[in-house]
């Protein structure tokens, strides 16, 4: 088997299994001297075949590290993506993940970066440090939430060449807060066996089961007037409800533990904000409630809780509802589990303005829904 036929069995891999990532989250790589292959922007890991692929220089990628660009953070972006434009082999109609030129510090030939539920019950608790430390030594790199793209780049860069200094290697895990992890190794093989590391290190001495995520669907009065609101704007709805749902809208304190988003891939899919209906809301009120969100957010929801109820979501096609409840669903699944670990931590308002207003995150948004239809 070819490597990059390793790249694609190792992508298939993961992005299959909902644990580790959903829909077009995540990102994979495989790197020789001269080039690197990485998957393109938007592109779902799961099915990806070689097309999926975009294989840039090395060595002009590399003039990233160096270069001094604007200071006006758009402008800066701009002259990045450029850059990194100018380094695309082929092919050449298709954008590489904004991450690549972090893959490319990652000097080992393989690098899979992914959002694991279970990862993400450390990255988005309290207690990250202490348990990240108690976990995993000093053998791992753990960043604190910074604004993907550049700047990430940009501190990761330095982490790195501290790390390189003081152990004489390049790391082979860097967590990140509130977002995923990455795994770097020269063969496939050994980037399963740290991931399985990984989960077993995050597993020890915790109850980490939960309730169950299965759902059915259900329908009352007020799914009905949801259902007809949107269906006249010509968008479609589902209703479902199961045991880990009703965890959450038992009360309203408990909606509280899913009222933000945790990463940036929550934002992607599900947007920052979510509808909380309180559970004797009458149905004739629910189309001014709706409006009222539009008004306040910019958007309708995507996302509709009802206390004591279940879920609704809210989208453009059948694929797209089956994406946003899934995203929403691994939201309660990491709230849950970050019980364990010091309870939750969300993004914060700065966070969240700036993957909202993110053209990557637009663009990523707009080829992974046109891959959806």
């Amino acid at each position: 088997m070819g490597e990059l036929d390793k790249l694609i069995e190792i992508s298939h891999y993961y992005g299959e299994n909902p644990d580790y990532v959903i829909a077009g989250g995540g990102n994979t790589s495989y790197k020789d001297q001269e080039s690197i292959w990485i998957k393109a922007s938007g592109i779902p890991l799961a099915g990806i075949n070689a097309n999926g692929f975009v294989s840039l220089s090395r060595e002009k990628l590399a003039r990233i590290e160096t270069a001094v660009f604007s200071e006006d953070p758009k402008k800066r972006e701009e002259e990045v993506k450029e850059q990194m434009t100018e380094s695309i082999l082929a092919p050449t109609y298709l954008r590489p993940s904004v991450e690549t030129s972090l893959h490319n510090l990652i000097d080992y030939k393989y690098v899979v970066h992914t959002h694991p539920t279970l990862v993400n019950a450390i990255m988005c608790a309290n207690d990250i440090e202490k348990e990240v430390s108690e976990r995993f030594g000093d053998r791992i790199i753990l960043v604190e939430y910074t604004d993907p793209g550049y700047i990430l780049f940009k501190k990761l860069q330095g982490r790195i060449a501290s790390y390189i200094e003081q152990y004489g290697s390049v790391p082979q895990i860097i967590f990140l807060q509130n977002h995923g992890v990455f795994v770097g190794a020269d063969t496939v093989d050994d980037i399963k066996e740290l991931y399985e590391e990984i989960n077993l290190k995050i597993s020890s001495g915790k109850d980490l089961s939960m309730p169950s995520a299965e759902t059915i669907p259900y329908q009352t009065e007020l799914t009905e007037a949801i259902r007809s609101y949107f269906a006249s704007r010509s968008w479609l709805t589902r209703s479902v409800i199961g045991e880990l749902i009703r965890h959450f809208t038992i009360e309203k304190s408990s909606l509280e533990l899913v009222s933000k988003p945790f990463s940036p891939d929550i934002i992607v899919y599900c947007k920052s904000k979510y509808l909380f209906l309180d559970h004797d809301i009458e149905s004739d009120r629910v189309n001014g409630l709706i409006e009222q969100f539009k008004d306040r957010h910019g958007y309708y929801p995507k996302v509709i809780l009802q206390e004591g109820e279940g879920l609704t979501v809210v989208e453009e096609n059948d694929k797209s509802l089956q994406t946003v409840q899934d995203v929403f669903l691994d939201l309660m699944k990491i709230s849950y589990l970050t019980q364990q670990f010091g309870g939750p931590h969300f993004m914060i308002p700065e966070q969240i303005r700036f993957i909202d207003n993110w053209e990557v995150e637009h663009y990523r948004r707009k080829i992974a829904k046109e891959k959806l239809e």
